[in-house]
């Protein structure tokens, strides 16, 4: 995602938090190949969708997995406040 890449990975927890489906990637259920398979073959049909998600997995990268970001919640869930 940081690296502004279209995704497909499966349904699965730690991956599907990754991605929106139809929006940065695509979802595939868990050990579907017929799924993979017509999820990659999305991108085949329809190449502008590659520059377009990646973009857009970028952008989800920079909101959801900002550095400062995840340290506030964390320090926040510690009861720290990280403002002086």
């Amino acid at each position: 995602m940081a690296m502004g890449r279209a995704i497909i990975t499966t349904d699965s927890p730690g991956c599907r938090e990754t991605v929106v489906d139809g929006d940065n990637g695509f979802l595939v259920p868990v050990k579907s190949v017929q799924a993979l398979s017509q999820a990659m073959q999305k991108f085949f049909d329809a190449p502008e969708l590659i520059p377009q998600m990646g973009k857009r997995s970028r952008e989800i990268a920079e909101e959801k997995y900002d550095v400062h970001k995840v340290n506030e919640v964390m320090l926040q869930a510690m009861g720290i406040s990280s403002k002086c």
